[in-house]
């Protein structure tokens, strides 16, 4: 063997002090299960939930043909077994452990030998390699106290490890997890192989594109740039991983530095729902109810602890320019109020079509959900319909997609308000978009969606929105759409369109006081051809649920929408009432059973000074003012103004958003 067995297990023991043991190979809460299944040559394939693959232990079809889904292949030659072995190898001492190990990877060097011209098999690739190559070596120094891992098999690992490694570092993905995966396999390999003639040419080039990765890709608001807490989640792992391996040993050359790393994990809290659950946003998945674990927030606190950074939370607003993502939250709480607002710009095929979309989280729920991932398999209808505009609560044309086009956004945040303004004028297009348009995007319409997003801290969200293209002639419609958790949703009509939701713990009230002429709505859940109104389960299943659809067909060139939603506790919906027009200016007014009132006065598009109306002057584009039950002024907002006639009349330097009054 090219290495001592003694190399190795020291290798792994300072990786193990640096990193942390826990970190070096992640076995599942349910490893001595699985690795019984795995002793059987039975194999978990977990996506959405699981299901258990007989594929043996011995001349096994490496090609997985016992599903067609693109994941099965993927995570068979993955060899996620192997924590699970590892784990119950540690815990028994039972010899059948590390025997069906030594089994799974014998086999798989058999199928594919060690040669020269060594290229993975057309059901690989080279993501499933550095996976691989990353649980093969993990698990290996645990195994070595087994007598099945002698050294003739140990050294048929290596070799084959290093035969593999060899081809990963002249076959560098360009971009996005792939290459930091590559890049991650290749330095980590170099370290616990570190005694090998190649380890030296692997630490090499694992250094330098995980330096120039993480310079690359992580965006200067701490998101990476696929723009996905998801795959955000695994990036942050790898990036604190080298943040303490060049820490720890500072001739390797890594530039990882600890303020970067801390706004990564700034990141993923943010997009963090307040059970403890990822918000679901773009190829993201979390359980929209139940219970926040004890240790959501332990990854962060532990770096920041390391890192010397005060133990403290992040601001409850929470903005990110760069990724095009907004997460407000009233507090850290587990009954906390959460709202997303997505405008996204385009982060790779991970990234859904989901522009001006938002979430609403309260009370312990998800009320107004993003569908998040429904399958990776692109045969699936389900597939391309998680990915479309029309699965989420923003606004479309013919039912049609938006493109890659990144939006124009802003996001403010003052003292009980928060705003985001994103237009988005990419046009819509009507083939489906699956990893990319693998048809192409078809012969589309200009389009333009401007939304505005207004919360109002302890109260309620008002969104503001204006559609427009320009083919009057194609008698196009236009839709709105709001998402739904499973559930029953109620509709009325009296005096203005209202919906609401009906869980037995927590609910959202939608009011719909302005929509074009004629706008027709509908709700769809369950629906097939088209796929309408579903959400992803727990355990790989689609769920349905309702979908409100507000259609307007056809749609006038210039349209204008108004909703307010209120989410409360309980089952009893609050007294509440709407009413809005729209002229030059649009003015909406909320009633609350209390006798309060809050005004919004707002510019179309924003795009300029409001007209004095109503008793008031300003040069800003948006007003809020909220009366109390007697009528007297509280508090108010003007936006991209400096002043307003007669409640805050002081000129302000500089035009902005700010917020006046009195606070509760």
């Amino acid at each position: 063997m090219d290495i001592p067995r003694e190399r190795l297990i020291e290798n792994d023991r300072r990786l193990k002090s640096i990193i942390g043991e826990e970190d070096i190979w992640r076995a599942p809460d349910d490893a001595i299960f699985l690795a019984d299944r795995a002793v059987e040559g039975k194999i978990r394939f977990a996506h959405l939930g699981y299901r258990l693959f007989e594929v043996g232990r011995s001349n096994i079809d490496w090609s997985a043909p016992q599903t067609k889904h693109q994941e099965w292949p993927a995570q068979l030659n993955r060899f996620f077994q192997l924590p699970a072995l590892m784990a119950a190898w540690k815990e028994t001492r039972d010899e059948r452990y590390p025997a069906a190990a030594r089994d799974y990877i014998e086999d798989w060097i058999r199928a594919h030998p060690v040669r020269d011209d060594w290229t993975p098999a057309r059901y690989d690739n080279t993501l499933n390699l550095a996976i691989r190559i990353q649980n093969w070596l993990s698990t290996l120094p645990g195994f070595l106290d087994s007598g099945r891992f002698g050294d003739p098999f140990v050294a048929s690992l290596v070799a084959s490890a290093a035969c593999q490694l060899d081809f990963l570092c002249g076959h560098l993905a360009p971009v996005h997890n792939w290459r930091i995966a590559h890049a991650d396999s290749i330095l980590t390999a170099s370290l616990r192989l570190d005694g090998l003639p190649a380890a030296a040419r692997w630490r090499k080039v694992g250094v330098g594109v995980i330096n120039d990765a993480f310079r690359r890709q992580v965006l200067p608001d701490g998101a990476h740039d696929e723009r996905n807490p998801n795959y955000h989640g695994w990036m942050t792992r790898v990036f604190e991983k080298y943040w303490r391996i060049g820490r720890a040993m500072p001739e390797l050359g890594l530039t990882v530095d600890a303020d970067t790393v801390s706004l990564m994990h700034d990141y993923l809290l943010a997009h963090t729902r307040p059970n403890g659950q990822l918000n679901a946003l773009h190829d993201s998945t979390g359980a929209r109810t139940g219970s926040r674990p004890p240790s959501w927030a332990d990854a962060r606190r532990a770096f920041r602890r390391d890192a010397g950074l005060p133990d403290e939370m992040p601001p409850t607003i929470q903005n990110f320019p760069f990724a095009g993502q907004a997460c407000w939250r009233d507090s850290w709480g587990e009954d906390a109020v959460y709202v997303v607002f997505d405008a996204t710009t385009w982060g790779g095929g991970h990234c859904h079509l989901s522009r001006n979309s938002l979430q609403i989280h309260a009370f312990g729920r998800s009320l107004l959900v993003d569908p998040g991932t429904l399958t990776y398999e692109a045969s699936d209808p389900m597939m391309a319909h998680g990915k479309s505009t029309r699965a989420h609560n923003t606004m479309n044309l013919n039912g049609w997609n938006q493109s890659e086009a990144d939006p124009k956004f802003r996001f403010e945040s003052v003292e009980g308000y928060c705003l985001a303004a994103s237009v988005y004028s990419g046009g819509f297009w009507p083939r489906p978009f699956q990893w990319g348009w693998k048809t192409g995007h078809g012969s589309g319409l200009w389009g333009e969606h401007h939304r505005v997003l207004l919360w109002l801290r302890g109260l309620c969200l008002v969104v503001l929105d204006r559609f427009r293209h320009d083919t009057p002639e194609t008698a196009p419609k236009v839709e709105s759409n709001w998402q739904f958790s499973e559930g029953t949703l109620e509709m009325s009509s009296d005096p203005c369109l209202k919906a609401v939701t009906g869980h037995g713990d927590a609910n959202l009230l939608c009011l719909f006081p302005l929509v074009p002429g004629g706008t027709t709505p509908a709700i769809h859940a369950g629906e097939k051809n088209p796929p309408r109104g579903w959400l992803p389960g727990t355990n790989g299943e689609y769920v349905a649920a309702p979908q409100l659809c507000l259609e307007s067909d056809p749609a006038p060139v210039c349209s204008h929408w108004a909703a307010v939603f209120v989410p409360f506790e309980g089952k009893e919906a609050p007294a509440v009432s709407a009413e809005a027009r729209m002229g030059r200016t649009g003015r909406l007014v909320i009633a609350w059973g209390d006798g309060s009132t809050d005004s919004i006065w707002w510019m179309p598009g924003l795009e300029r000074a409001l007209e004095p109306s109503d008793g008031i002057e300003t040069d800003g584009s948006l007003v809020h003012l909220r009366r109390g039950a007697g009528g007297e002024p509280v508090r108010g907002l003007v936006a991209d103004g400096t002043y307003l006639e007669p409640y805050s009349p002081r000129r302000r330097p500089r035009r902005g958003v700010f917020s006046f009054g009195r606070w509760e």
